[in-house]
């Protein structure tokens, strides 16, 4: 005996014992509900043997793209990240942050722009001071940004503008002109 012969029976059975107990109506609706179940029945097909479902075709990964035949190592004990750093003075006091960095027109560097003064962002001024005027310890575990002027000198500077038709830098203190001994 299939299950559908089986549950086909067990459907007659079940609608005859509710007609014994229920009004008319309801019968002509169990049986109704009993024929479209059925019919369903008759219309499933018994499973097939179940065939395996071929994968489907991956694609082939994507390849890395090739470094280039020009690629130079930036070891870490001959070089910083300088941007958003600390810079420190001459007697390690925290002068500010630097937050750019100005090239010339062969990509030189000639300036970082320190913020300067200022807390919490308020009060504070950008300051260009001269690329030379920078000492920098990328081998150190700090790796420090440290600057050669004081407090002091960058407070005098006036503030630099990106926008301005010239901007000025701090550059290095003059030194006092030599004398022209033993002329």
């Amino acid at each position: 005996m299939s299950a559908a012969s089986g549950f086909r029976a067990l459907l007659a059975v079940a609608a005859a014992s509710v007609a014994a107990i229920a009004v008319p109506s309801d019968v002509a609706a169990l049986s109704r509900d009993c024929a479209i179940v059925e019919f369903v029945l008759a219309q499933e097909q018994p499973p097939a043997s179940p065939t395996p479902t071929p994968p489907a075709p991956q694609e082939p990964a994507k390849p890395e793209p090739a470094a280039p035949k020009n690629l130079e190592p930036l070891p870490p004990t001959e070089a910083i990240n300088i941007l958003g750093k600390k810079v420190r003075g001459p007697n390690n006091e925290d002068l500010g942050l630097v937050v750019d960095v100005i090239v010339d027109a062969e990509g030189r560097p000639r300036a970082a722009v320190v913020d300067f003064g200022g807390f919490l962002g308020v009060g504070s001024r950008k300051i260009a001071v001269d690329w030379q005027l920078f000492h920098f310890s990328p081998g150190d575990r700090d790796r420090k940004v440290s600057l050669s002027l004081g407090r002091a000198d960058i407070q005098a500077a006036p503030e630099y503008k990106p926008d301005a038709a010239s901007a000025a830098m701090v550059g290095p203190p003059e030194t006092p002109a030599s004398s022209d001994v033993g002329k």
